[in-house]
C-alpha cells in the first residue's frame, strides 16, 4: 500500500484523533490505568504496527503490536486487582480497540474507523443507562427477542418463495418478511422506551408508543385516565401524539416495501402528521404539570403476536386482492375500512405490496390506506370514550378530527 507523506500524516493524525476521543472518555469516567494519553499513544501504535507490516510485506507485525497492548491491559488490570475486588474489563478492551482503528486508519479504512470509534465511546459513555436499562428487561423480554431471532433468522430462511391461493396473492416467505419488519420496527420503539420511560415525559412516550402501537398506548392510557382523571389532559397528548407517529410508522412501511408509492402518499402522511403534532401542542401547552406515566406496552417481538400479524396480513392481502376483482376500486376502499379498525400495518403493507405488482393503481392503494387510516382512528376514539374520561375523549376528538380533515382534505389535492 503506497501512501504519499500528506496521505500518511493524514491517517496519522485520524488515529491520533479518534484515539483521544476513547481516551478522553476514559479519563472523564475516573479511567484506572488508562486515560487521555495513553489512548492516543495505542491507537498510533496500531497505526505504527501497520505501516511496518506494510513496509515490510509481513503482517505478523500487527499481530505482534496487538499482542503487545494485550499484555499491557492485562498487566494494567492485575496490577488494578490488587488495589480493588473488581477492576472490570472495559478499559482493557478499550484498549484493544484503540489499538485496532489506528491500523484501520493506517489503511485509509476512515470511515469504518471513525463508525467503530464513535459507537465504542458511545458504549463506554452510557455505560450508567445500559446497566440501568439491562435491569428494567424482564425476562419475557428477553425470551422474545430470542423469539424475534427465530422469526428472523430460523424461519425466514426456510419458507417457499412462490405464488399460492386465488389470484395468486399468497407467498410464504413475502408474508413472514412483513412479519420481520414489523416486528423489528416494533421491537427498536419498544427499546428505546424501555430507556427513557419515566425521564421524558408525555410526548416522547405517545411518539414512541405510537412507533410500538398506537392501538396498544391508546388503550394503555385511557385506562390510566379512567384511574386518575386529573392525568386526562397528559393521557390525550399521549394518544394524540401515538395515532400522529403512525403516519411516520406508514411511510416507513411503505418506503420498505413500495418506494415508488411515496410520491402519491407523501403529502397525505406530512398533513395528517403536522395536524396532529398542532393539535398535541396546543393540549400540552393547557396541562398545568407533566405526571410520570410510565407506559404498559407488551413486547412486540413475541412470536404468537408474529403469527398473528402474519395471519391477518395474508387473510387481508388475499381480501383485497378478491375486493379488486369482484368489485373494483370500491371493494378495496370497503376492505381498507374495515381491516383498518383495528390494524393499519397489515392493510398498509398489502395495499403497497399490490400497487409495486400492478394489480392496485397508486392513487388506489394511497386512497385505500388514508381510508384506513381514518377508520382506525374512529375505533381508537370510541375505545378512549368508553374505557376513558369524557376529558380525554373531548380533547382525543379534537386532535382526530384535524388528522382525520387532513387526510381527507389531501386525496382531494
Amino acid at each position: 500500500m503506497e501512501l504519499t507523506t500528506l496521505e500518511l500524516f493524514k491517517n496519522f493524525a485520524l488515529a491520533i484523533l479518534l484515539g483521544a476521543l476513547m481516551g478522553l472518555e476514559r479519563e472523564r469516567s475516573g479511567g484506572r490505568f488508562a486515560g487521555m494519553r495513553t489512548f492516543p499513544l495505542i491507537s498510533l501504535t496500531g497505526a505504527v504496527s501497520a505501516l511496518l507490516g506494510d513496509l515490510t510485506g509481513n503482517h505478523w507485525v500487527v499481530a505482534a503490536g496487538l499482542i503487545g497492548v494485550t499484555i499491557l491491559a492485562v498487566t494494567g488490570n492485575l496490577l488494578q486487582a490488587r488495589r480493588r475486588p473488581d477492576p472490570g474489563l472495559t478499559t482493557s478492551i478499550a484498549m484493544l480497540i484503540a489499538f485496532g482503528v489506528g491500523a484501520m486508519a493506517y489503511f485509509d479504512q476512515a470511515a469504518p474507523a471513525v463508525a467503530v470509534a464513535f459507537v465504542a465511546t458511545a458504549i463506554l459513555y452510557f455505560k450508567p443507562h445500559l446497566h440501568a436499562f439491562s435491569h428494567k428487561v424482564k425476562q419475557r423480554d428477553l425470551y422474545a427477542v430470542f423469539q424475534f431471532g427465530l422469526v428472523t433468522f430460523i424461519i425466514l430462511p426456510v419458507l417457499p418463495n412462490r405464488n399460492y391461493g386465488p389470484f395468486d396473492s399468497l407467498n410464504p416467505q413475502h408474508i413472514w418478511l412483513m412479519v420481520v419488519l414489523i416486528s423489528g420496527l416494533s421491537l427498536c420503539a419498544y427499546v428505546v422506551l424501555k430507556l427513557v420511560s419515566g425521564r421524558w415525559g408525555g410526548p416522547l412516550i405517545g411518539l414512541l408508543g405510537g412507533l410500538v402501537s398506537s392501538t396498544a398506548t391508546t388503550l394503555a392510557f385511557g385506562r390510566k385516565a379512567r384511574q386518575d382523571p386529573g392525568l386526562s389532559r397528559t393521557a390525550a397528548v399521549v394518544v394524540i401524539l401515538a395515532s400522529t407517529v403512525l403516519m411516520v410508522r406508514v411511510v416507513v412501511e411503505v418506503a420498505v416495501v413500495n418506494p415508488a408509492l411515496l410520491r402519491h402518499l407523501w403529502l397525505p402522511s406530512l398533513l395528517m402528521f403536522l395536524a396532529g403534532l398542532a393539535v398535541a401542542a396546543l393540549v400540552w401547552r393547557r396541562t398545568e404539570k407533566e405526571r410520570e406515566m410510565a407506559p404498559e406496552t407488551k413486547n412486540p417481538a413475541e412470536l404468537t403476536g408474529a403469527v398473528a400479524f402474519g395471519l391477518l396480513y395474508g387473510v387481508v392481502l388475499l381480501a383485497v386482492s378478491a375486493g379488486m376483482h369482484y368489485f373494483g376500486r370500491e371493494g378495496v376502499y370497503v376492505v381498507s375500512l374495515i381491516s383498518g379498525l383495528t390494524d393499519v400495518d397489515a392493510i398498509t403493507l398489502s395495499n403497497a405490496r399490490l400497487a409495486g405488482t400492478g394489480v392496485l393503481e397508486p392513487l388506489q392503494a394511497r386512497n385505500a390506506i388514508v381510508i384506513a387510516v381514518i377508520a382506525n382512528l374512529a375505533f381508537k376514539l370510541a375505545a378512549v370514550r368508553i374505557i376513558g374520561t369524557a376529558p380525554l375523549a373531548r380533547w382525543t376528538a379534537l386532535g382526530f378530527a384535524a388528522i382525520a380533515l387532513a387526510g381527507m382534505a389531501s386525496l382531494l389535492i
